[in-house]
């Protein structure tokens, strides 16, 4: 079994469960304390995990093409739409890292008093989930294509 396979499924797991700490996290001022490094931690396991899948996939894609080239063939158009939305995936993990470690010691701290600068980090943390979770969903789409797309039974 190839390392993306494992890392690809550590991903779908991770990504929006750090990404569901984050939504909770900013909406609900209450369990900051508590949340916060546990938000800390998905974040940065997930951003790791994605890198980790997205390394994985890229020496994975490199074999199969290497390999349908000897073959004579081409790899359908569906693993590299894949290979696009993973990308996208670690891009989001990225931008949901990024800006949990941004507001969870700034504008989202634990006591901080709620106003203009704490509703505007909740958007844009927010906006980082939303990022998350549509790519994540693309991502697990396309792979599912990606792996069915040789088998006939599958195709329309």
């Amino acid at each position: 079994m190839p390392v993306h396979v494992l890392a690809g499924h550590l991903v779908i797991v991770t990504a929006p469960l750090a990404a569901l700490l984050a939504l909770v996290y900013a909406w609900r001022p209450a369990v900051r304390r508590g949340m916060r490094l546990p938000l800390v931690a998905a974040g940065v396991l997930n951003l790791a995990v994605a890198v980790w899948a997205e390394q994985a996939g890229s020496a994975l894609y490199e074999e199969l093409t290497a390999a349908a080239d000897r073959a004579g063939q081409q790899l359908p158009p569906t693993v590299l739409s894949h290979a696009h939305q993973g990308d996208a995936l670690t891009v989001s993990s990225f931008a949901l890292a990024v800006t949990v470690l941004a507001v969870v010691w700034r504008s989202l701290a634990p006591g901080r008093e709620r106003g203009a600068g704490s509703l505007i980090a909740s958007g844009v943390l927010t906006a980082a989930v939303v990022a998350v979770w549509v790519f994540t969903a693309t991502t697990v789409v396309q792979a599912l294509q990606a792996v069915w797309s040789h088998h006939t039974l599958w195709q329309s």
